[in-house]
């Protein structure tokens, strides 16, 4: 079987994490597994240690002017070539080109509505598989970012209908019909939440939804140890995060803990002390959880390894889908959600965490309900929908 795994949005490791142990395993059944990436210059290396050959993904030409008042998922699909028709149906073409040269019998799509679009046009077959953010609900009116849904509504609805109109557009230059509503974009034959119920971004998930749990295996990650004082144990992955990150290492300066701080694009980072040991490059996490106080992070690979790991977790969110996600591990009791441009809520969070041993046997609670959940059963999960998806009739939206 001829299997094609595409990743259009999103910019971290978290989603070379997942997808590579999901590739690598279906490389050793014995299938032909093409990888399509558009950010093929986050860790080119990693791609040669993989041995999962790797294309770029088809993007088409750049956005030249953006309407003010857009909001929502929307947003994110307009930004991304969806606003127009011409760029979208050439996006599209260069992915069904894509298909016919792999002879593509299954997509699995990681956050790639453009890929998704083209399967359906093609009659392939697709698996999304993701966060609760990237595989929205296929409602009339997609979710909102927001906690009051009422106050970007009606930018919502504009955002929508024009997405809308533009994606409907380059499907009739291709010849196929219509969609009923934007969320299609982000559904495939078969839906893969790789996350947990009570970590899905959208709360009111309907029934039957398959969680399979999370896909974390992110190889080649440098090896660091703790140096054995005995101080608070804190562990950080921040990504654009700018002074902030100044301030939260002059707090655990100030309690005196010793720090292991993966910052891949901090800059120069002013306020370092001989227990803080800054990496630029992904470390494995897995061997110092067990005796880590706090982790500090904004993305749901890192917070889900904590948690599942008994550790509680301050959130600090620098987009919408982080502070989605934020939400709900502070509605679980397993953390709190700092707003990163308060320098004294950071401070008083971090000091809670000393204090406040509810926030821990959230955390503990959450790791023993999911005990048996691993890496590895997560990926049999999506390789089962991969396998189910192939035995289905494969289809195409009617001429």
């Amino acid at each position: 079987m001829n299997l094609l795994l595409a990743w259009e949005l999103g910019g971290n490791w978290g989603h070379l994490a997942r997808d590579l142990p999901v590739l690598r395993r279906l490389q050793a059944e014995g299938h032909d597994v093409l990888y399509a990436v558009r950010e093929q210059h986050l860790a080119p290396a990693r791609f040669a240690s993989s041995g999962i050959p790797c294309v770029a993904a088809p993007t088409g030409a750049a956005i030249r002017r953006i309407p003010r008042n857009l909001a929502g998922y929307a947003a994110i699909l307009f930004a991304d070539g969806f606003g127009d028709a011409a760029i979208l149906a050439q996006r599209l073409a260069g992915w069904i080109n894509l298909f016919a040269e792999h002879e593509t019998d299954v997509l699995l799509a990681d956050y790639a509505p453009g890929a998704l679009l083209a399967a359906r046009v093609a009659g392939i077959p697709s698996v999304t598989c993701g966060s609760g953010f990237e595989i929205p609900p296929d409602v009339a009116s997609l979710p909102s970012f927001l906690t009051n849904a009422a106050q970007d509504e009606a930018a919502r609805r504009f955002s929508e209908g024009l997405v809308l109109f533009n994606v409907n557009q380059a499907l009739h230059r291709l010849g196929r019909m219509p969609l009923e509503r934007l969320a299609q974009a982000f559904q495939g034959t078969r839906n893969v939440f790789t996350t947990f119920a009570e970590l899905d971004h959208i709360a009111d998930r309907a029934a039957g939804a398959l969680y399979a749990g999370a896909v974390q295996d992110l190889p080649g990650g440098m090896a660091a140890g703790w140096n054995g004082a005995n101080t608070p144990r804190v562990l950080m992955y921040l990504r654009e995060m700018g002074p902030a990150i100044d301030e939260v290492l002059h707090v655990l300066d100030g309690i005196g803990a010793e720090v292991i701080a993966v910052l891949p694009d901090a800059g120069s980072i002013r306020r370092v002390h001989a227990d803080a040991r800054v990496f630029r490059q992904p470390v494995r996490f897995d061997g110092l959880l067990g005796t880590a106080v706090l982790v500090i992070a904004s993305g749901s690979g890192t917070i889900t390894s904590a948690l599942l790991a008994g550790v509680p977790v301050l959130a600090l969110p620098t987009t919408a889908e982080q502070a989605m996600f934020a939400r709900r591990v502070q509605a679980m009791g397993a953390g709190i959600a700092a707003d990163t441009g308060t320098v004294a809520g950071i401070a008083g969070a971090i000091h809670r965490f000393l204090t406040d041993a509810t926030l821990r046997t959230g955390a503990r609670r959450f790791a023993a309900q999911y005990a048996g959940c691993s890496t590895e059963s997560a990926i049999h999960k999506v390789i089962d929908a991969t396998h189910d998806a192939a035995r289905s009739r494969p289809w195409s939206m009617p001429s």
